[in-house]
């Protein structure tokens, strides 16, 4: 995951965003205890909804603790006492990081590449006892990566195929992390769906440059064209608008038990500020550049 599903903190009350801070400290907190310091490093803002909604609907009430900053001992920061929601999303997210780094050794260009060899010895540590501790988690994103790849050795395989594996996983995990709602993996399917797609809309002009996998690239190959970035500009606003539109749709059947005033603003306006943020790049063209004049 990759840090599109976050909330819009401007739009925030006070004491949701402290919840919400809470939860990303509760997340980092049981990456820490589960897999060291190194394991907070692979803390993001899509795992942390994922934790937040497993929350949400969970039987108990959730307690929140105020204790001092591991990082930062001049901090005082809100935990939740409530350890089975953060530790499932603590696990896939060790295991998700340790597979898109084996991903990018493959793809990405040599840079990148050496990075994610130095840090592969110390996630697969990780990846170890994350497989051990959650075999359901490690069976969905493994699978989920091995179908990624034979779709991505396709000649045009088109971004709804492109995107089932990775949508299929988070549906599949918010279901897991439930103890197995079905009616979770809907909810959970689409914003996998959006993810991918922000995450390809994003990267295009790098996947074309570096002749990385894109299912947009066959079609967009001239993407510095102004017309074909107001095309493609046009393309991915109606996906990211359709899935956002199914996403609005599967929560709000949901009957969340608590946070449901945060969930509102991550699902609405965080991800409405995440695909604007990303079709907003093709909306200019390359050489225009953001100027002012002051008299």
């Amino acid at each position: 995951m990759l840090g599109y599903v976050r909330a819009r903190k401007s739009e925030m009350k006070y004491g949701d965003y402290e919840i919400y801070k809470g939860i990303y400290c509760s997340l980092c907190n049981a990456l820490g205890k589960n897999y060291g310091a190194p394991g907070r490093l692979l803390l993001n803002y899509d795992y942390t909804f994922a934790a937040l909604i497993l929350l949400a609907l969970g039987g108990n009430s959730c307690t929140f603790t105020q204790k001092r900053c591991p990082f930062n001992p001049a901090l005082k920061c809100f935990f939740c006492e409530k350890k089975a929601e953060t530790d499932f999303c603590a696990h896939a997210i060790v295991i998700t990081a340790y597979y898109k780094l084996k991903d990018n050794i493959r793809d990405e260009r040599p840079g990148k590449k050496l990075l994610s060899l130095l840090a592969l010895p110390f996630v697969s540590l990780m990846h170890r006892k994350a497989k051990r501790l959650a075999p359901e988690v490690e069976e969905i994103i493994s699978g989920a990566m091995a179908k990624q790849a034979e779709i991505e050795k396709e000649e045009n395989p088109g971004i709804d195929r492109s995107a089932d594996p990775s949508a299929d996983a988070l549906g599949k995990l918010f279901s897991a992390g439930t103890g197995g709602d079905e009616t979770l993996y809907r909810p959970g399917y689409m914003t996998g769906r959006l993810i991918y797609i922000l995450d390809a809309a994003d990267d295009l002009e790098k996947d074309l440059k570096n002749g990385s996998f894109n299912p947009f690239a066959r079609k967009y190959k001239d993407i510095k064209d102004p017309e074909v970035r107001r095309q493609f500009a046009d393309e991915a606003e109606m996906l990211l608008n359709h899935t956002h539109s199914d996403i609005i749709e599967c929560f709000g059947i949901l009957k969340l038990k608590r946070f449901d005033s945060i969930a509102e603003n991550i699902i609405y306006d965080g991800l409405e500020t995440s695909m604007k943020t990303v079709v907003s790049k093709y909306r200019e063209t390359p050489e225009k550049k953001k100027s002012f004049t002051v008299e």
